[in-house]
């Protein structure tokens, strides 16, 4: 590899690892900005995001009742309502944790920050995966309506 090949891959490598960095570092600011009276004990929008867990019933008798599961398809609803809720609940907990992290990354390396990244990154792709299995069976149970229906209000990141 040529020496000007290699100096444009270590400018993108250093490009991506800025551009990571300064997405924690928006949140973090972002999380300044919000007054603490919003939420006490975690700032704003961020405390707002971990209470993901308070309104799981709701949601999931929303998605029931959009997706008018039948009787037939009960069986399939009940394992993604189960699994709906365990990630929900590990998933605030982990936000939880992130908000904690977040502080830490203030004083924390580089190479930390990095390493805080990627294992938040990594809870949030098993998340989606375990999500995947529960939803594959329930999904192929509904009728055509009611993927038309699931496609809309399932996904785009607003329920998972």
């Amino acid at each position: 590899m040529s020496s000007s090949a290699r100096a444009r891959l270590s400018m993108a490598a250093v490009a991506m690892v800025v551009s990571l960095i300064a997405g924690f570092g928006a949140a973090i600011a972002q999380e300044q900005d919000v007054p603490e009276a919003m939420s006490p004990g975690m700032p704003g929008r961020q405390a707002m995001m971990c209470q993901m867990d308070e309104h799981i019933d709701g949601d999931l008798a929303y998605l029931k009742a959009e997706l008018k599961i039948a009787e037939t398809q009960a069986m399939q609803w009940n394992i993604f309502a189960q699994a709906f809720r365990a990630e929900r609940e590990k998933r605030a907990r982990h936000c939880k944790e992130a908000m904690g992290q977040a502080r830490e990354m203030r004083s924390a390396s580089l190479l930390d920050t990095v390493k805080m990244a990627e294992d938040q990154l990594a809870l949030r792709l098993d998340s989606l995966r375990a999500m995947k299995v529960a939803i594959q069976p329930l999904y192929e149970s509904l009728t055509t309506e009611q993927k038309k229906t699931a496609d809309e209000v399932m996904k785009g990141g607003q329920i998972f």
